[in-house]
């Protein structure tokens, strides 16, 4: 009866990590997320923006910068900027640094343009956790998405301005 008891609990056992992958989430429960399809409008991408923020990924992150992006920022007088090197590198260190990071955009992002670069302006609400401190911010954010149509459409961000 013992034997008969494991043989039944190593199968199941079996059958449950054979059956899913418990080290990758099931990205088909976040609607409309994580898809490089996403790219194809400037709404997908900046999904996959929040996307990258809210899972810390910075392989998704760095895919949606166009590999001439560059942060600008003001610090009480002093204007300063850095390219998509630099960026990845900075957020990758955000991401490791915090348990949790919450971020939501309050606008609608366009789907396609006629424009080869679209300029959106936007404001935005992040917090971020770490354990029993909780850090909100909110702010205003310049956006350039430059529209690149080869095969198929798809947009990277080129610029992004901290506006505070």
């Amino acid at each position: 009866m013992k034997n008969k008891f494991k043989f039944i609990l190593f199968f199941m056992l079996t059958m449950l990590f054979v059956s899913c992958n418990v080290f990758s989430p099931d990205y088909e429960i976040f609607e409309n997320v994580y898809s490089p399809d996403n790219n194809k409008t400037i709404d997908g991408l900046m999904k996959n923006f929040v996307y990258s923020y809210t899972f810390k990924d910075s392989f998704l992150y760095e895919e949606i910068l166009d590999e001439d992006f560059v942060f600008q920022y003001e610090n009480e007088g002093v204007f300063g900027s850095w390219t998509k090197d630099e960026d990845v590198i900075i957020t990758k260190r955000m991401f490791r640094s915090f348990k949790k990071i919450d971020l939501v955009f309050n606008t609608d992002f366009p789907q396609h343009t006629s424009m080869q670069d679209t300029t959106v302006f936007t404001s935005f609400r992040i917090s971020f956790y770490s354990g029993d401190v909780v850090m909100n911010l909110t702010g205003y954010s310049k956006f350039i998405f430059r529209k690149y149509s080869e095969d198929e459409t798809i947009y990277k961000m080129i610029f992004w301005e901290d506006l505070k």
